[in-house]
């Protein structure tokens, strides 16, 4: 019976025809449900073929945010309050509210009005992306283009793309969301293979102790060529393996998104870890100074966890978002996270 309440109150929210009762009701149930439990009911029901509601990240979110923090609903412990959000992956589909519910609970200690304005500052690595760093690496190209840089990995390009094509070259494993530019094909030189696109999403494993290149697509179209042919032309979820010892090459299917998030998202799952914490390694990551505004504010608890792949932006969103007292600012090189009443 409860099982079949939930369903129906799920489906009641997503068509907006909950009521304020239903709406209480649908939390309080969310809440006490077990993700063993809660897991494969929801999965059964959002991958059937009767589901055709597709929710946006920014959609999601906000459908969730509003279940769980109706102000009727009391909270269960006078110390933390709890809100969902998901893994910020690019899930289309109304799976993402699974991910929501199931996957991530983000506790917070409560926080009062600030009494202290004590900054704490994150200082931004320093590592230009053309030498090797020990860490994961989110560097934004001239273009706009962005590439999340595997530790180790080293990428060379110029100030600016002048000419009539954008073209840098890698070492090591980048994943590539670039910018769409029909005059201006994009260019990752690896070695003697050469990746061209007009706008696409793919990674690219090229470590100089490899005796191959692979190249798999997450998203869009990607010519792959040696010096003398072409190897592939690949789409989603197919990859490229290519050997420099007979340049031979072979076609694979894969799980693309997949390969990339395991390392992805390496130092960005966060269990219950000071916001000053993960300023540090927002900084490190993505080169920007981080100003949190007070020490309270700085020694918040989150637990939280992110692909890897998203812009400081919406990670920014999501952590400042946890606290209805938080903002940001932010600039080319500094972001300020302030309280909203001050």
């Amino acid at each position: 019976m409860k099982d079949k309440r939930l369903d129906y109150l799920i489906q009641q929210y997503l068509a907006q025809e909950c009521n304020a009762e239903e709406k209480e009701e649908l939390a309080l149930l969310i809440k006490a449900s077990k993700n063993i439990e809660l897991e494969p009911q929801l999965l059964n029901k959002w991958n059937s073929d009767d589901s055709k509601m597709i929710l946006s990240e920014n959609k999601t979110q906000q459908i969730l945010s509003s279940i769980l923090n109706s102000p009727s609903i009391e909270n269960p412990t006078p110390i933390h309050k709890r809100i969902y959000l998901f893994d910020i992956k690019k899930i289309s589909a109304v799976a993402a509210a699974v991910i929501i519910i199931i996957s991530l609970g983000i506790f917070v200690s409560k926080m009062d009005s600030p009494s202290k304005s004590d900054k704490i500052l994150a200082k931004a690595s320093t590592i230009p992306p053309h030498k090797e760093a020990s860490f994961i690496r989110n560097v934004t190209l001239p273009d706009g283009s962005t590439v999340v840089l595997r530790a180790n990995s080293t990428i060379d390009y110029p100030e600016h793309f002048n000419s009539k094509t954008r073209e840098i070259s890698l070492v090591g494993e980048a994943y590539f969301d670039i910018k769409h530019d029909s005059k201006k094909p994009f260019i990752i030189h690896t070695g003697k293979v050469k990746t061209t696109v007009l706008g696409t999403a793919f990674d690219i494993k090229a470590w100089p102790e490899q005796k191959n290149v692979i190249v798999s697509v997450t998203r869009g179209k990607v010519m792959v060529e040696d010096d003398k042919k072409v190897l592939a032309v690949l789409t989603v979820n197919q990859a490229v393996n290519y050997s420099f010892s007979n340049s031979g090459s072979k076609l694979q299917t894969v799980n693309a998104e997949e390969q990339v998030t395991d390392w992805a998202k390496h130092d960005m799952t966060f269990n219950r870890v000071s916001f000053e914490s993960i300023a540090q390694v927002l900084s490190k990551r993505y080169g920007k100074n981080i100003t949190i505004s007070n020490t309270q504010l700085a020694k918040t608890q989150i637990t939280s966890s992110f692909s890897g792949m998203e812009s400081l932006e919406n990670i920014l969103d999501i952590l400042c978002a946890i606290n209805t007292y938080t903002k940001y600012e932010i600039n080319d090189t500094e972001v300020i996270i302030t309280n909203k009443n001050k």
